[in-house]
């Protein structure tokens, strides 16, 4: 039979009231004739006629089968007849979806899955086959898997601990689905937290997919889950002479003020209790102090009858981190100018830390390796001292280049002869400027070069902020080396008052930073050894993007630390040790979040096309197995053959007219 796939276009069937309107307003013009005389032609009445009637009938009808012929085309004709069934074909198939994140061990959520999901296993004679998803990983039992077998492997079936991510399960549900089933339906078992599901982006309708949402672990509220309370963070900090902070944040999500316990943990042993009444949506700092030699990792917890117990305790490390290490390369030739710059800077970094656990610690070995090109030698900074031609000799360019691109941090200061310095700087391709000259030099400087204004809103001008700026300012400068020509890469961070560059810093993408001073950092060059004003500014120079303080890694479920053969892959929450390192494994706070998604808002995100159980009325499997052949062409010929018989029958057909003698009478 003959469908159409444009069937809107049969509006356009109006225009065929355009040939009928034309033919009747048409007025046949009678022919000129050319006489001698009319005196012997003869008056005659033109007959009155009540109504105007279409002439030429049959150019008319030609005309109206034409604008017919049209419509059908531009209402996509095609013939339509069931198709023989291929030998594999199946009426339906049921995917059966289950959200394992760590929202779903609580509010009794997984045993209902279980329920849920064992009914339709038992309650459906189709093809069907389950998937359940967490933030990676998915367990998959393809289509036809035996149905004591689904019923087993639901059974078992326990919540994830990486944040949950619903986008991995519909990046794949297309491809569990066989080709050849006539109905694709999706049904979804999962308590729709929000942050699981507020991005996801999929149109199930363009696979033709049916879609259901069993939502379980809602309780009463189809957006928001009651009675829960979590530990937000902890950090361990120094509390004096061989104590520990232990410091905590409970939040209470639930819509209810809250009393309940935390407890400090401590070899199986409660050290410490303290009773916290929470208001709804609300968070509350709690602490405590252990000896730190005694003890090397402890837990907190809640007393608390809660539906979500997962996020209730939380295991920390009692042991101070390792500190930050730093280095020098300078010549093996050690003079007094720089002798007296490398105490200042090592002065200055060692007493940038807290005398904590944010510490700095010199360490020659691990500068010595990397000047050696070893590749487990780390230093969080590098600090290169009077860089001259005993550089270029040794070929440390290289390593110095790697070692930025790696992610470290570089500190340059200049030689006496200064055009070397400013060489090996351009040919390295570090920096882009031209070297004019020594300001100051040889020569007596009566008055001294000073720091000008720090540009306002950037990191250096909010730290030297009111008072702590006198000092700043007041720096002298006895020589440094003028430059110019700059390129924009670069960012100078300090000027002189005349505007001339004091420091020059760029960033790379792996994260180093490059710092180079015209001027070295001793009293023959400046007054800054006897200033504590450029310790703070030292270290807001080499401080990287995004830089935090030394501390444990901490990672969430799913999380990897470290590169290589064997690196930390975070599994469950916890405290482990790999690698010389302590790690935590925390609880991922999104999953303690009680807002969810409505089914509404499911739906639109996944198409409003898609049809819930709720709604559905079923599809009709006999149309989706059908041949159908388009008969577009057919049309189309027919259509230009029409057009063609009517442009040669309505041509314009000339008078014939006596142009050689007049008509006689």
């Amino acid at each position: 039979m003959i469908e159409f796939g444009q069937p809107a276009a049969f509006w356009t069937g109006l225009a065929v009231g355009l040939p009928i309107l034309a033919h009747m307003a048409y007025r046949r013009i009678t022919d000129r004739h050319e006489f001698t005389s009319i005196r012997f032609i003869t008056v005659s009445q033109i007959p009155r006629t009540g109504r105007r009637t279409p002439t030429d009938i049959a150019l008319l009808l030609l005309r109206i089968l034409l604008f017919l012929v049209i419509m059908f085309l531009l209402a996509d004709p095609y013939w339509s007849s069931p198709g023989s069934p291929t030998k594999d074909a199946v009426d339906e198939e049921i995917l059966i979806a289950i959200d394992l994140s760590p929202s779903m061990g609580g509010w009794n959520a997984m045993k209902e899955v279980k329920i849920e999901a064992s009914k339709i296993i038992e309650g459906t004679d189709s093809r069907i086959g389950v998937i359940a998803f967490g933030q990676t990983s998915v367990l998959e039992w393809p289509m036809g898997t035996n149905k004591n077998e689904l019923l087993d492997k639901v059974g078992g079936l326990v919540h994830g601990w990486g944040s949950g991510d619903a986008q991995v399960l519909l990046d794949r549900v297309d491809r569990i689905f066989g080709e050849n089933a006539l109905q694709k339906k999706l049904i979804v078992i999962s308590d729709f937290q929000r942050g699981d599901w507020q991005s996801v982006d999929f149109d199930l309708s363009k696979k033709n997919i049916q879609l259901e949402v069993i939502r379980v672990g809602s309780g009463e509220s189809e957006t928001f889950r009651f009675n829960n309370q979590s530990i937000a963070d902890v950090k361990v900090v120094p509390a004096g002479p061989e104590k520990v902070r232990v410091w905590s944040v409970v939040r209470n999500w639930s819509q209810l003020k809250k009393l309940f316990f935390v407890e400090l943990v401590i070899g199986g042993e409660v050290q410490g209790r303290q009773a916290v009444e929470i208001p709804s949506g609300s968070s509350q700092q709690v602490q405590f102090i252990v000896p730190s030699s005694e003890v090397s990792q402890a837990k907190i917890r809640l007393d608390s009858n809660d539906s979500l117990a997962l996020d209730n305790q939380r295991t920390v490390w009692l042991k101070a981190p390792p500190p930050k290490q730093f280095g020098f390369w300078q010549d093996s030739d050690l003079d007094e100018a720089t002798r007296s710059e490398k105490n200042f800077l090592k002065t200055a970094v060692e007493s940038a830390g807290d005398n904590g656990w944010n510490r700095w610690e010199e360490s020659a070995d691990n500068a010595d390796g990397l000047r050696m090109a070893y590749e487990d030698s780390k230093l969080e900074l590098l600090m290169v001292l009077g860089l001259s031609q005993w550089f270029t000799e040794e070929g440390l360019a290289e390593p110095l280049s790697t070692y930025l691109k790696s992610g470290g941090v570089v500190i340059l200061t200049p030689s006496e002869i200064f055009s070397e310095t400013a060489s090996i700087i351009r040919e390295a391709n570090w920096f882009k400027f031209s070297f004019i000259r020594v300001a100051g030099g040889a020569s007596a400087v009566r008055n001294p070069f000073r720091i000008g204004a720090l540009e306002e809103g950037s990191k250096l001008s909010d730290t030297f902020s009111g008072k702590s700026a006198r000092d700043l300012y007041l720096t002298a400068f006895r020589k440094f080396g003028i430059l110019n020509g700059v390129d924009d890469t670069t960012d100078i961070a300090l000027r002189d008052r005349e505007g001339r560059p004091l420091s020059l810093s760029k960033s790379f993408a792996s994260g180093g930073r490059l710092i180079f001073f015209p001027f070295r950092l001793n009293t023959s060059w400046s007054d800054l050894p006897l200033r504590t004003s450029f310790l703070p500014l030292l270290m807001e120079l080499i401080r990287k993007e995004n830089g935090e303080d030394q501390a444990w890694p901490i990672l969430e479920p799913g999380e990897q630390f470290g590169a290589g053969e064997q690196p930390f892959v975070a599994e469950k929450p916890g405290v482990y040790r790999h690698g010389g390192k302590w790690i935590e494994v925390v609880f991922p706070s999104a999953e303690s979040v009680v807002d969810t998604v409505t089914d509404d808002e499911i739906l639109n995100r996944l198409s409003q096309a898609v049809i819930s159980e709720k709604n559905s009325e079923g599809v009709d499997s006999a149309s989706i197995n059908k041949d159908k052949n388009s008969l577009w062409l057919w049309f189309a010929i027919i259509a230009a053959t029409l057009l063609t018989i009517e442009m040669i029958w309505s041509r314009p057909i000339q008078s014939v007219q006596n142009k050689k003698g007049v008509s006689n009478a």
